[in-house]
């Protein structure tokens, strides 16, 4: 089945999904912009890379 809606945080490591262990700004924006997808009218299985600068692997 494919996701409702989903984001692709660009640059994150595999395993990485909301950004660097213990870096809880970009934890906190990668879930913010995840919640803000919910409120959009979507078609299933869209997924949406987003950019995150502040992230620096």
């Amino acid at each position: 089945m494919r996701p409702p809606r989903a984001i692709h945080p660009i640059g994150f490591k595999f395993g990485h999904s909301l950004g660097k262990p213990k870096d809880k700004a970009t934890q906190m924006k990668v879930l913010q912009v995840a919640l803000e997808e919910l409120t959009k009218r979507q078609e299933p299985g869209n997924i949406h890379e987003v950019d995150f600068p502040s992230y620096k692997q």
